[in-house]
């Protein structure tokens, strides 16, 4: 009977999911319809595009090539119209959107799915960025396809996973690190050093042919510029301070999470504790560049931490805890 009503409720969530995601997504692209020109990093990924086709040289030479490899080929289908793409690119955070409730629903279920994508989806700056023709939603795509496969008991997930981290490092270097940081987590739940070997051997020819072919087209590779090479000990508090602004309210929950016992018995959880740890550590170590931009990609990890307290405090034993105090 237990089961029957899980599977109903599960199926009433998934409808209700459906519904709240068609509405997103409607909202989402007349925000996109509303958009001009394109911000000005987006400019050099569309004039790159040209480059890359071409024997001229590359606008900015920093910049991760895939999301300009993506519009070299529609413009080599369309022709050169960059409205095409603005209507491209966000497609891959809605995608995004739906892979994460996908996996999640199968470990913690439909209600814990729903909430984890519905804080991801409406942080203001995951919407924003995401609407733009910038390596945001593109990155974040990868990188939870990098958490799918990584979780995925198919024989052939750990290859997947690898060619996942490699589509995330050139779709926007740093986030490789996220992607490596699920990737190790998930080698140690699991036992297996064997495993990192497996996903490795998918991501490296794909991080090779990435760093060859900007070498070959520029004379060099750089992931950055150099100011963002340079990291600071101890780490800028630029991110917690402005919390509230950032994730909003609810970002205090999710460091309370850290503090639930039930949070560490469940092995699942220490991927989404690593990869928020890692990467808020990562970014608050630049010596100078910080921006609410740079939370996009792990902010899943965020929502999940956030959700997670919320459970945990659901099922604790109100009456049990005040009877202690009593003394009963």
């Amino acid at each position: 009977m237990r089961k029957i009503i899980h599977a109903v409720l599960g199926s009433k969530i998934d409808f209700i999911f459906i519904i709240c995601f068609v509405i997103y997504s409607i909202l989402f692209y007349f925000y996109v319809s509303m958009m001009a020109m394109p911000e000005y990093d987006a400019a050099d990924y569309l004039i790159n595009a040209r480059g890359w086709v071409s024997s001229g040289p590359l606008y900015s030479e920093i910049r991760p090539p895939l999301i300009s490899w993506i519009i070299a080929g529609v413009y080599s289908l369309t022709g050169e119209n960059w409205i095409i793409i603005k209507y491209l690119m966000p497609a891959f955070t809605l995608a995004a959107g739906l892979v994460l409730y996908k996996h999640l629903k199968e470990y913690k279920g439909s209600m814990f799915a729903f909430g984890v994508t519905a804080l991801t989806l409406l942080n203001p700056y995951v919407f924003f960025w995401s609407t733009q023709i910038l390596t945001e939603g593109l990155s974040l795509f990868f990188l939870i396809m990098t958490l799918y496969f990584c979780k995925s008991k198919n024989k052939n997930s750990a290859l997947l996973t690898g060619i996942m981290l490699g589509l995330t490092f050139a779709s926007r270097y740093p986030i490789a690190l996220q992607a490596i940081t699920i990737v190790i987590v998930e080698a140690i739940i699991r036992k297996n050093p064997k495993y990192l070997v497996t996903v490795f051997t998918g991501a490296a020819p794909i991080i090779l042919f990435v760093v060859l072919a900007v070498y070959m087209k520029t004379g060099t590779f750089s992931g950055a510029i150099s100011q963002d090479t340079q990291f600071i000990f101890p780490p800028s508090s630029f991110y917690l301070s402005n919390w509230q602004e950032i994730w909003g309210y609810g970002f205090p929950l999710a460091l309370l999470a850290l503090f639930f016992r039930r949070t560490w018995v469940d092995k699942y959880n220490y991927t989404f504790i690593a990869w928020f740890m890692i990467a808020l550590l990562f970014w608050s170590s630049n010596s100078y560049n910080y921006q609410p931009r740079f939370v996009v990609q792990f902010t899943p990890a965020v929502s999940f931490l956030v959700i997670l307290a919320l459970e945990n405090i659901s099922k604790l034993n109100f009456s049990l805890y005040i009877n202690k105090i009593k003394g009963r």
